[in-house]
């Protein structure tokens, strides 16, 4: 009789699954049991690494804005001229297409849960004001800066919501991205 193997699952497993499930299907893709025969281990091992479902969506949330907001900043700042670092921004936002509709199941649930609105309002603001402060970096007043700022994010999230499922080929995106920089920076 042979011993089946105890599968030791990480927390990170955990996270990364979650935010998979979220993107696809919203609160309703996180089911426990669902996720843990995925994963290939035991219900229990979940609440190994988090006391609730809570704690669980408010940690995985945190991982998605670290991945999708503050990275596509470091990214973003490591180019010298300040138009280099606009351009990474848009390529970064603009390219992200086919990994399902995390912000849209992430607005609905801060919509029914209000406890997850400060994180989102956050994010967000995050994300319009770093455009916001390349925008005035390039020579551009404080005020157009930020209209120009919520501009593009308000388009972004039309855009997005219009290509999520789609994969964009390098030239449309590159495309796409130099009709931008023409309009936001008048280049």
């Amino acid at each position: 009789m042979s011993i089946i193997p105890k599968v030791i699952v990480t927390e990170e497993q955990w996270l990364q699954k979650g935010i998979e499930q979220f993107a696809q299907s919203g609160i309703d893709g996180l089911v426990i049991e669902k996720m843990s025969t995925e994963l290939g281990c035991s219900k229990s091992s979940f609440y190994w690494y988090f006391k609730n479902r809570i704690e669980f969506i408010t940690r995985f949330i945190h991982q998605w804005a670290e991945r999708t907001t503050q990275q596509v900043i470091q990214n973003s700042s490591l180019h010298e001229r300040e138009e280099d670092q606009i351009t990474s921004m848009l390529t970064q936002m603009f390219s992200a297409t086919g990994k399902g509709d995390f912000l849209f199941y992430f607005r609905k649930l801060s919509k029914e849960t209000p406890v997850f609105e400060p994180t989102l309002a956050a994010i967000e603001q995050t994300r319009m004001k770093y455009a916001q402060q390349l925008f005035e970096k390039v020579g551009m007043p404080s005020e157009i800066a930020e209209q120009k700022s919520s501009l593009l994010y308000h388009y972004y999230l039309g855009w997005y919501e219009r290509h999520k499922h789609e994969s964009i080929t390098e030239e449309d995106s590159h495309r796409h991205i130099e009709m931008l920089r023409a309009q936001l920076l008048g280049i």
